[in-house]
């Protein structure tokens, strides 16, 4: 059963960090993560306090994200020195633990893989990649599809986005995370096994 008390604390911790707009859209990840919790038999606290605290470090700026980041043994690649965004999941999951006491491996996995997804996420994390991906102020193309997927398929509504995220960025010439095609690659090796147990 999640602490109450922790809950509070990541709330007040992600709006303390956080605009007026990020913290909106945190409080609806993080309603869209308890809910798809509730529907897959996870913990709703856990993927709530995931949620909660997915983006506390998303508007650190450029120089306070790297200084964070090699403080707290985060090794960058090439691509997060040139866009030190992609270090927020990472640098949150481990403010996490060290200003709020969070020592749930499983939370703060989700923390940390939810920009760009790793391979072997486990159902809370892909549930908060997922509801990130889906919360109500989302109208993406092709938003309506994954959110009815998500109701009953997971790890299938999270290889959709995920393959649709980078095929956005290959359109637009942008660069995208090796993990992000490490965690497709994983995701669809994971489906194929799914389809022959399942005789498909």
């Amino acid at each position: 059963m999640m602490n109450d008390s922790l809950l509070a604390a990541a709330e007040n911790y992600a709006r303390e960090r956080l605009s007026g707009k990020r913290y909106a859209h945190t409080l609806r990840v993080a309603d869209t993560a308890e809910r798809l919790a509730e529907l897959h038999d996870l913990d709703p606290g856990r993927a709530r306090l995931a949620a909660l605290l997915h983006d506390s470090a998303r508007e650190t700026d450029r120089e306070e994200m790297l200084r964070v980041a090699e403080e707290q043994g985060i090794r960058a690649i090439d691509l997060e020195h040139e866009r030190p965004m992609l270090l927020h999941g990472p640098v949150a999951a481990k403010l996490a633990k060290t200003e709020l006491g969070v020592d749930d491996d499983e939370v703060l996995d989700a923390v940390r893989a939810h920009t760009t997804g790793e391979p072997g996420m486990r159902p809370l994390a892909l549930a908060l990649y997922v509801a990130d991906k889906i919360e109500p102020d989302r109208s993406q193309p092709g938003v309506e599809t994954l959110r009815k997927l998500a109701l009953k398929d997971l790890r299938r509504a999270a290889t959709v986005a995920l393959d649709r995220s980078i095929s956005y960025n290959e359109e637009r010439g942008r660069p995208t995370h090796p993990k992000s095609y490490e965690t497709l690659k994983w995701l669809e090796r994971r489906e194929g096994k799914r389809s022959k147990e399942r005789g498909v």
